[in-house]
């Protein structure tokens, strides 16, 4: 891990270094940055997949790297998985933009690199207010990606991520200084060794869960997702829902899993219905939505209703079925953003449903994807959706049957509104206002592909993952179990 750090850092003044040497022009620049940026990823993903072969726990789950500032970094499988999402979807993010940034690519790509690595760091970070900080610090690149890059109402929806998540993450914020003034220490090992009185862990349990249920995000607290997602360029969309979004879900098993499990216990029950409201309200306004982006936004925050239940579920089935489903639903919205917000957009320049229809007639491996990835997004067997949510389901039943009857209503909801949608698009008559144009280029057919073939590898062989987030878990659920 020490390596993969050395490399991001001599490899950034590297491609620094480059851009300002006066005999490469600016368009070479906007060249040297991208393939930089892009190699740098590569080798970053190598550093880590080979650091997962090796990978050996200690007591606490923690293997210490290093100490930076003052700041301890270290990681356990959780952490490490999740950071090779991160670096993975970072080449997908920087490949899916190669050709649609066409003015300032080299401050687009400057962005990505910058927003690829803080949310590296924040699964690396082994104490309380270095948390705070990479989780808040994701939100300047992202706004500057919505702003520059956005849509039509990019304002609105750059204002939207910055005003929602910053002013809720205060109550986050409140709830770290109240441990440091305490115990004097936020590091997460130290933290777990502590007795918590029950009071204080209920209010550390509301100010936290309000910091990051506006991240997952939960119902009624979501608005801002599907606003944001509408406006923000292919790469951000990419980056929001395989990562960002996670990092909420991290933060919850991370923090109040490990820190403050006994009241967890207690506000669980407001937390199922929290959660079962979620599902079933984002399923439902999902079919009523005409926007192709705003439809894969809401289904995302389904999704993540999933995995809050089977976080609280208390039990190791449920909580590595929501890391399980966190890690599919990285892979398979980012391809559907893709088919949506890429493919058809960059063809027809509109997100409206009703205008398309048909497809299949003259973008044959369009349909084929398209039919792919919602059948991997409704949990269809053989995908590694349908591990995520068989677990999730499964822990939601082992705490209560009725909790997991509703978690599993999300399977059937999911259907409805994925397939009324690849429907549509795939189906019926040539639309009279679209025109024939040309089917997926291979750039759009390589990034694609690489979405579809972990989705399908790991949801036929789940335990190349799967053990290692076991693993890791045990060091949680040992303290939660009743």
């Amino acid at each position: 891990m020490k390596n993969l750090i050395l490399v991001n850092f001599y490899g950034i003044i590297g491609i620094i270094g480059l851009c300002r040497n006066k005999l490469i022009s600016l368009r070479q620049n906007k060249n040297v940055i991208g393939k930089g940026v892009l190699i740098l990823c590569i080798i970053s993903l190598y550093i880590v997949i080979n650091e997962l072969k090796e990978i050996n726990i200690n007591d606490y789950g923690y293997l210490r790297v290093c100490n930076v500032l003052n700041i301890d970094f270290g990681y356990d499988g959780i952490g490490l998985v999740f950071i090779i999402l991160t670096i993975y979807l970072g080449i997908i993010s920087i490949i899916s933009n190669w050709e649609n940034i066409v003015s300032k690519k080299e401050t687009y790509m400057i962005l990505l690199m910058s927003l690829i690595i803080l949310m590296g760091l924040n699964f690396i970070c082994l104490d309380l207010i270095s948390f705070y900080i990479l989780f808040e610090s994701t939100l300047i690149p992202l706004y500057l990606m919505i702003g520059i890059y956005g849509g039509s109402n990019k304002n609105k929806a750059a204002y939207y991520v910055l005003i929602y998540t910053l002013c809720s993450s205060l109550f986050m914020l409140l709830a770290i200084v109240m441990i440091y003034v305490l115990y004097n220490n936020v590091d997460f090992v130290t933290i777990n060794s502590k007795i918590i009185s029950m009071e204080l862990q209920s209010v550390l349990l509301i100010g936290l869960m309000i910091g990051l249920g506006v991240k997952t995000p939960l119902v009624p607290i979501h608005t801002w997702l599907p606003t944001v997602h509408s406006e923000s360029p292919l790469g951000g969309s990419i980056l929001l829902a395989g990562i960002i979004l996670k990092l909420a879900i991290y933060g919850i098993i991370r923090i109040l899993l490990s820190n403050i499990s006994e009241i967890s216990l207690l506000y669980a029950p407001i937390l199922y219905v929290i959660g079962i409201i979620t599902i079933i309200y984002s399923s439902l306004v999902t079919l009523s939505q005409t926007d192709l982006k705003v439809i894969i936004a809401y289904s995302s925050i389904s999704h993540l209703g999933v995995c809050i239940l089977g976080i609280f579920s208390n039990n190791l089935l449920g909580i590595v079925g929501s890391l399980i489903l966190c890690l599919a639903h990285g892979f398979v919205s980012p391809a559907l953003f893709i088919l949506m917000g890429g493919v058809l957009y960059d063809r027809y320049h509109n997100r409206v449903l009703f205008y398309y229809q048909g497809l299949t007639q003259f973008m044959p491996i369009f349909a084929v994807y398209l039919v792919f990835f919602s059948f991997c997004n409704t949990g269809t067997p053989l995908s590694y959706n349908f591990v995520g949510e068989f677990l999730c389901i499964s822990g939601a039943i082992i705490k209560h049957p009725i909790i997991g009857a509703f978690t599993a209503a999300s399977v059937i909801l999911s259907a409805c509104y994925q397939f009324k949608l690849t429907n549509k698009l795939t189906s019926g008559a040539f639309s009279k206002y679209l025109h024939v144009t040309y089917d997926l280029l291979y750039r759009e057919h390589f990034i694609l592909l690489f979405l579809a073939i972990p989705t399908l590898i790991l949801g036929i062989a789940p335990n190349v993952i799967s053990n290692i987030l076991y693993l890791s878990s045990n060091a949680l659920i040992y303290s939660i179990v009743v």
